[in-house]
């Protein structure tokens, strides 16, 4: 109970804030643009070129938990875009957000927290090596995917272009890009570089916690909740199942790590699903109903997961 007051209440308090202010007409739907945009412009290539410059690279790469937790999500955004696209009706870039809901975890806000609160320091190698390509890999495939889907709607002679141009001036790859860059090269960040990384990292959980809340007034929960159910099932259920499969049987984990692995896969969709959702400007409802179903129901899952490996 302790966890669930302690990490989740804050999460829909900062939530339910924005949703008063817009309900109260203190927040206005242009200013919700322009907090998103911050967010997914400044904010967080600013927090992943920090997070990716500072972090320690293994030595060897463990490919054992990587296959582990990857192949799963990898296969659940899959059947997360196949559902969205066949069976809901989506177009191509609501597909694959749907996809991405199915497959990106709440890793920080609530994943860290949670795990470190269940497990320990045992905990922080196999949960921070997850996280450490986390966004390089689903924040990078997503980006390339919907520039695709957003350039298939012109010229099929000027697509290349049109991916290349976007994926350059995409700033979360550019973020990702250089805090690699500075990683491989051995560059310690300057101490001032370091504090405005930290101080623009400091606004993305807030801020992106408000507009979400303010958007649930424009959209609402009832927006796509079939849709929304389906997807929060392969986000809660079907993610970790696989997950733990792999680890134990394919991949042959510690036991520890699968416990590690699974826990971090059954977490809510992220707020960045969203964030996506408002920048490509499409699949909104999906967004924010998906979230917040997801959201609830961890608590639900996360507490179930827990009871199961203590058995």
């Amino acid at each position: 109970m302790d966890i669930v007051i302690n990490i989740l209440l804050p999460v829909f308090g900062i939530a339910a804030i924005g949703y008063a202010a817009a309900r109260m007409r203190w927040f206005a739907e242009s200013a919700e643009s322009g907090v998103s945009n911050f967010v997914f412009n400044y904010a967080v290539p600013f927090m992943l070129f920090r997070t990716v410059a500072t972090t320690d690279l293994p030595d060897r790469m463990p490919w054992d938990l990587f296959g582990s937790y990857y192949l799963p999500a990898f296969t659940v955004f899959g059947i997360g875009m196949a559902l969205g696209r066949f069976v809901f009706g989506r177009d191509a870039m609501g597909a694959i957000l749907t996809g991405m809901g199915s497959a990106f975890s709440n890793t920080v806000l609530l994943g860290l927290p949670l795990i470190l609160l269940a497990y320990g320091e045992a905990a922080a190698l196999p949960f921070f090596l997850i996280l450490s390509v986390h966004g390089l890999l689903l924040f990078t495939g997503t980006t390339i995917m919907l520039e695709l889907a957003r350039s298939a709607g012109g010229s099929l002679a000027g697509v290349p272009a049109q991916v290349v141009l976007g994926l350059i001036r995409n700033p979360i790859l550019i973020g990702l890009a250089a805090g690699l860059t500075a990683n491989l090269a051995g560059l310690e960040l300057p101490v001032p570089v370091a504090r405005i990384a930290e101080t623009f990292q400091g606004a993305v959980l807030p801020c992106a916690l408000f507009v979400l809340g303010a958007s649930l007034k424009r959209y609402g929960v009832a927006g796509r909740v079939v849709q929304s159910l389906a997807q929060v099932s392969l986000k809660l259920l079907v993610f970790p199942a696989l997950v733990y499969l792999a680890g134990t049987y394919v991949f042959d984990l510690d036991p520890v790590w699968v416990q590690i692995a699974v826990i971090t896969a059954a977490q809510p969709s992220g707020v960045m699903v969203y964030l996506f959702a408002q920048r490509y400007g499409t699949a909104q409802a999906l967004a924010t109903t998906s979230i917040f179903l997801a959201t609830v129901g961890s608590a639900f899952t996360s507490w179930a997961i827990l009871w199961l490996f203590s058995l």
